[in-house]
């Protein structure tokens, strides 16, 4: 079958349902209202139901993502929500995204491979302001295999000691592997190992 698009995530969110749902992921819906309002960035930010959720706490908020098609999504929640957002068409690794300092960074669900990750996660670390915040969920090595979401690549899942090495400076509250039943939309669902994590500088 053709594909529409030459990205792979325009032709995933390219279709009337939001692939992974407009309610916030359950980790950002769970820890994000105890941060003070601030300015947020989301990396990855997909279809944008985690930054629309937090623009709705009154955070001034940026996304970051390649998909054009997700861009358009997140807008159309975010005028449907009643919120404003910003969304940035960048790539994670050619990007600028860190030429600015942030309040706090979500990371949900992003994966890249090994030495694209690490280079993300340490220049998440160094664009946040003093007493700056990391919010982080993603799926961990023991999710390889499951079906209820994740990359299909072993070496593209998240292990804690790694991501502890990876945050440079960042002092975890919480960095933890943990099971959770997730519900979102088409594209997680079922009992999955995700790692959650919140840390500051």
């Amino acid at each position: 079958m053709t594909k529409k698009h030459e990205n792979n995530w325009d032709n995933r969110y390219d279709k009337e349902q939001y692939h992974y749902g407009e309610e916030p992921n359950y980790f950002v819906k769970r820890e994000l209202p105890a941060l003070p309002k601030g300015r947020g960035l989301f990396l990855a930010e997909g279809e944008g139901r985690n930054i629309v959720f937090a623009a709705g706490l009154g955070h001034d908020v940026v996304a970051v993502d390649n998909s054009v098609v997700g861009k358009k999504k997140a807008l159309g929640l975010a005028k449907q929500t009643g919120v404003e957002i910003e969304y940035r068409i960048e790539d994670l690794i050619t990007g600028k995204w860190d030429s600015e300092k942030w309040d706090f960074v979500v990371l949900c669900f992003a994966h890249l491979p090994p030495q694209l990750m690490q280079e993300v996660h340490a220049r998440v670390a160094g664009c946040l302001n003093p007493g700056g915040r990391v919010l982080l969920v993603s799926f961990a090595e023991s999710q390889f295999g499951r079906d209820s979401g994740g990359p299909p690549s072993l070496d593209w899942l998240h292990d804690v000691g790694v991501l502890r090495e990876e945050f440079v400076g960042v002092k975890w509250e919480k960095l933890e592997e943990c099971e959770v039943e997730l519900e979102e939309s088409v594209g997680h669902i079922g009992a999955a190992m995700v790692i959650e994590g919140v840390g500051g500088i």
